[in-house]
């Protein structure tokens, strides 16, 4: 019996844990940005059980017993067992726990991952003032009465009208790569973005046509042109405006 046992015996070693995963939203690729974006689609799902999902799929590494998707259990620092490019390894619990926690920032920061619209830049390069104002005005509309028909209206604006139907992972995928894209335009463009400016209790055709009305030169025949400039050049130039406007009140 002694003999039998020591034949079937699993000869499993404990594993360091070295394990390759983005740290930051613009490291993802398009396929890990899906996968944790299937994750975070969940319905009520928690926290720690999707951060440790996340990494699982970001990793490739899954636990043979059950009691290792348990994230309790990942908190008592046993060894438990995991495969490994298909080889079964022996992990700290704290070691996974660890590497779930620098997985905090897909809920606690912005970045800018890939775009889940196929052909449009996630920078939104090519992408004109038309497009980018309309969407995102469908995108505020959609944050603010969770209709989820208004985020499919923003893909087809910035697709062209190829995208017609979202999945639920894209919807949330949609959100997170749209705060990213408004953070570095945010960050670029400063004070086209600023905090209050201006525009509370206005309406989006109200701000529009005020945006306008600062580039046309009075001459309302331009807005068309301006529309069908892409976004970057036309935010560019309404910065370059109101710090001139800045300066000359400075004076």
């Amino acid at each position: 019996m002694k003999l039998l046992k020591k034949i079937f015996q699993r000869k499993v070693k404990p594993a360091t844990v070295n394990l390759d995963f983005p740290t930051k939203w613009e490291r993802m690729t398009p396929h890990q940005f899906r996968d944790v974006c299937r994750i975070l689609s969940v319905p009520n799902i928690d926290r720690e059980r999707a951060l440790m999902l996340c990494l699982f799929a970001l990793t490739g590494i899954q636990p043979l017993d059950p009691a290792g998707y348990d994230a309790k259990v990942l908190k008592n620092g046993r060894l438990q067992p995991f495969l490994i490019d298909g080889k079964e390894h022996l992990i700290a619990a704290s070691d996974v726990s660890a590497a779930c926690h620098e997985l905090s920032f897909i809920y606690d920061s912005i970045g800018l991952p890939p775009c889940p619209l196929d052909n449009v830049d996630p920078n939104l390069h090519g992408v004109s003032f038309r497009q980018f104002f309309i969407a995102d005005s469908y995108i505020l509309r959609y944050l603010s009465d969770k209709n989820g028909s208004y985020l499919k209206e923003a893909a087809k604006t910035l697709s062209g009208g190829r995208k017609r139907r979202l999945l639920e992972w894209e919807r949330t995928a949609m959100v997170i790569w749209w705060n990213g894209v408004k953070d570095l335009l945010k960050q670029k463009y400063p004070l086209v973005f600023q905090e209050g400016g201006g525009i509370s209790g206005k309406t989006q055709s109200d701000i529009l046509e005020e945006l306008l009305s600062c580039m046309n030169g009075n001459h309302p025949q331009e807005n068309d042109r301006i529309l069908r400039t892409e976004a970057h050049s036309v935010l560019f130039s309404l910065n370059r405006i109101y710090e001139d406007a800045n300066h000359k009140v400075s004076r």
